[in-house]
């Protein structure tokens, strides 16, 4: 190609001949396009944060609007005991020793390193094609 193009344009200089055969070059390599900005194409410019409703009378759970009443629960008839809290955590939170303001500051690094390190799901098809809206996945049968 080279070779040929040098033959096409005798009496070029050197610096003319390399920017032409460049502007082919890249002219004929298309650039990769980023799957993700279609993603990002159409992302809201406002946040809707749902209305809360009463706490549950019976485990003080938090609920939205549309929850039914028993929903967390079954109006008391379902208690879960509460763990005890573990002493290191504990300490990591209480603590001002340098062990406890590096566990502190830097929480939300930890925590995203270990959500999710595991997940075994079977992926519905329909959700996960990526043709509209944000990215999303539903998960189908046994999590684990």
């Amino acid at each position: 190609l080279n070779i040929m193009f040098q033959q096409m344009h005798v009496g070029y200089d050197n610096d003319t001949l390399e920017d032409e055969e460049e502007a082919i070059m890249s002219s004929a390599i298309p650039s990769e396009v980023d799957p993700l900005d279609f993603v990002y194409t159409n992302i809201p410019d406002t946040t809707l944060i749902l209305k809360l409703d009463a706490n549950c009378k019976h485990c003080k759970a938090k609920k939205f609007v549309s929850e039914t009443d028993g929903f967390c629960c079954r109006n008391g008839q379902i208690e879960l005991k509460q763990p005890e809290p573990i002493p290191e955590l504990m300490r990591l939170w209480s603590s001002m020793d340098a062990d406890s303001r590096h566990f502190r500051e830097n929480i939300r690094f930890f925590n995203g390193h270990f959500a999710f390190t595991t997940l075994g799901v079977s992926l519905d098809e329909n959700y996960t094609n990526m043709k509209s809206g944000v990215y999303t996945f539903r998960a189908h049968g046994t999590i684990y």
